[in-house]
């Protein structure tokens, strides 16, 4: 018999190295995990959804935070005051009122408004221009709008406000920043929410496809039993799980990612309706492959995590009789 026909049949090849054998045993268990997932379809497709939900939730919510913060940076910031005068001051008297508070440190601009002017913008906005019409006199005061310098912070333009409201002339003044503050307070909140819920749904979902994965073990004991028999250890009988936590994990993240690209398009017109009245238009981000590798990578992760927890808990517990 040729060299050839001996190498063809088997005989004389050899036993395999060290590192071909590794490679060979953990493909084996990669296919093996592959075609588990493929035999149960409904089960996989349950423990997949149960995963991206788990990781979209707190996806979606981190983007939407990112996306507001990111708006409110951009909106002409720091918050303009707005200096009332008394009914009694007139258009020359704010005009010269305005050259006073321009040579004021920190001071970027002021903006005069008549009261006519506003008025007019008034009845504009409102459509009330009948019963305007039935009033005596205009009630509204000469206007300054006074804008900081972008670079003051909260705390002077509160002292500013101060010291506006102490100008002769000046009835009240009106800083509106609480809006921005509130604004700012539930971005905050809404990322605080997205990581707790990401780090209780994480636990959930180790918790969940452990469970799971421990039926496996059990469907599979006397095919386990075997294995320790003829002399394979307990990291030979987990590869398989181990490459089942983890492909579980990575399909769960990509699904994670398409439930968190769609809901992202469903939100993109109520936040731009939201910072339309802002005179912001932002555009809520679309998901990325960044954004979807590091779904997979974490999916993948916990799959993984969850995989070895299940394993080592119940796998040394099988022993052959």
């Amino acid at each position: 018999m040729s060299n050839s026909q001996t190498t063809t049949a088997g005989i004389g090849a050899g036993p395999r190295s060290a590192l071909s054998a590794w490679a060979h045993h953990h493909r084996q268990a990669a296919l093996i995990s592959v075609d588990k997932l493929l035999r149960e379809p409904i089960a996989s497709f349950l423990t997949v959804l149960v995963i991206g939900v788990a990781l979209a939730v707190p996806s979606l919510g981190l983007s939407l935070a990112a996306t507001v913060q990111g708006e409110i940076s951009q909106i002409d910031a720091p918050p303009q005051l707005s200096v009332l005068l008394g009914q009694d001051a007139s258009l020359e008297d704010a005009d010269k009122l305005r050259t006073e508070i321009l040579r004021k440190p920190g001071i970027a601009d002021v903006k005069v408004v008549d009261r006519d002017s506003a008025l007019a913008d008034f009845v504009s906005a409102t459509g009330l221009e009948s019963l305007v019409q039935k009033l005596n006199r205009n009630p509204l005061p000469h206007t300054l709008w006074v804008y900081p310098s972008a670079n003051t912070r909260l705390a002077g333009i509160e002292q500013l406000q101060v010291d506006l409201g102490s100008l002769a002339g000046v009835s009240q003044v009106i800083l509106d920043s609480r809006w921005l503050e509130r604004l700012n307070a539930f971005t905050d909140l809404l990322r605080t929410i997205a990581m707790v819920l990401g780090v209780v749904m994480s636990v959930g979902v180790v918790l969940t496809l452990g469970n799971t994965l421990r039926l496996g073990i059990e469907a599979r004991r006397d095919e386990i039993v075997v294995i320790k028999l003829i002399g394979g250890g307990n990291a030979f009988a987990r590869r398989p799980f181990l490459y089942t936590g983890l492909l579980s994990g990575a399909l769960g993240g990509v699904f994670g990612g398409l439930l968190s690209g769609a809901a992202l398009l469903m939100l993109d017109g109520p936040v731009k309706r939201l910072f339309d009245l802002y005179d912001q238009a932002p555009s809520v981000p679309s998901l990325i492959l960044s954004e979807l590798l590091v779904l997979i990578s974490i999916g993948a992760i916990l799959g993984l995590i969850s995989a070895w927890y299940s394993v080592q808990l119940h796998l040394t517990r099988i022993k052959p009789r």
